[in-house]
This record gives C-alpha cells, sequence and structure tokens, in this order.
C-alpha cells in the first residue's frame, strides 16, 4: 500500500492506494487537520497523485461531478457488503440533490442509524457523495465536521447562505 499526501494551494489531500488502485481519500483539508485525520503520509509531486489531488479539489468547490471523476479514476470500495450497498445507493445521488438517512433506509429495508453508520465508513468521501445525505430535520454528521458539510453543499448550490 502507498500512503501520500499532496498539497496544492495550501490544501491537503491524502491517499491511499493498493496497487495504484485508490482506496481511500481525504477531502481538502489544512494541515492541522491532515494532521489529525489522516496522518502524514508521503508528500507526493508525482503527476497522477497530483491530478487525483485536483479533482478532489474540483469536487470541494463544486466545479466537476462526482459521476466523471469515478469515469477518470481506478478505484475500489474496500468496504463491508453492507456499506457497499449503502454507498452504492448514494453514488446515485444527482449532484445539487440531497437524500436523508430514512429515504435511503427505507430503500434498502433498514435503519436510518445503520445508513450513517455506513456513511461513516466511506473511504472515498467526495467521489461517494455521503454528504448529499442528510437528517430529516437537520444536515446530518460528517466524518471531517459539519462545517466541511455545509461548505461542499453550498459550493453545490444546495445550501444557500
Amino acid at each position: 500500500m502507498e500512503k501520500v499526501v499532496v498539497e496544492i494551494n495550501g490544501y491537503f489531500v491524502g491517499f491511499i492506494f493498493k496497487d495504484d488502485v485508490l482506496i481511500r481519500n481525504t477531502i481538502p483539508l489544512s494541515r492541522d487537520e491532515i494532521s489529525r485525520f489522516f496522518g502524514w503520509g508521503k508528500v507526493s509531486n508525482k503527476k497522477h497523485h497530483i491530478k487525483m489531488a485536483e479533482y478532489i479539489l474540483k469536487l470541494y468547490f463544486g466545479e466537476m461531478l462526482d459521476r466523471e471523476v469515478r469515469e477518470l479514476i481506478n478505484y475500489s470500495l474496500d468496504v463491508s457488503p453492507f456499506t457497499k450497498k449503502v454507498l452504492e445507493v448514494v453514488k446515485d445521488i444527482p449532484y445539487g440533490k440531497v437524500r436523508t438517512y430514512g429515504e435511503i433506509a427505507r430503500e434498502l429495508n433498514t435503519s436510518p442509524r445503520a445508513v450513517g453508520g455506513a456513511m461513516n465508513k466511506n473511504p472515498l468521501p467526495l467521489i461517494i457523495p455521503c454528504h448529499r445525505v442528510v437528517g430529516k430535520n437537520n444536515i446530518g454528521g460528517y466524518s471531517y465536521g459539519i462545517r466541511h458539510k455545509i461548505n461542499i453543499l453550498k459550493n453545490e448550490g444546495i445550501i444557500y447562505q
């Protein structure tokens, strides 16, 4: 496995690759956040790592569609069968739209809490848009913090503030 961090314009994105297949990434984070959420990997200047970080930045700022990125990269969801089933539903939430934990739970005949647990295990945030899953009466949780979730949803035009 290869664990790397890429810096672009003061943002840090972490990646884990297994045999050149992306199995985990972070959202764009500050230097302090990358240490807290990911630790440090080798700092990479390889072109394909930089390109991948550019995609993640574009996703964060609402400048690219997640389905486009999924077509451009080689990734694998290395998660439990249940989490994979939930993430496959989440993958189909269109840009600019949200679904609730409850809606997804009903579709999969499970509980909103179980859906939230699967969201918390998403190894490919932004690529698999778990930020588009919200609570019935609130924004819901986000592994990287609510502030980031709100920013991403604002950048996608979902939240207007």
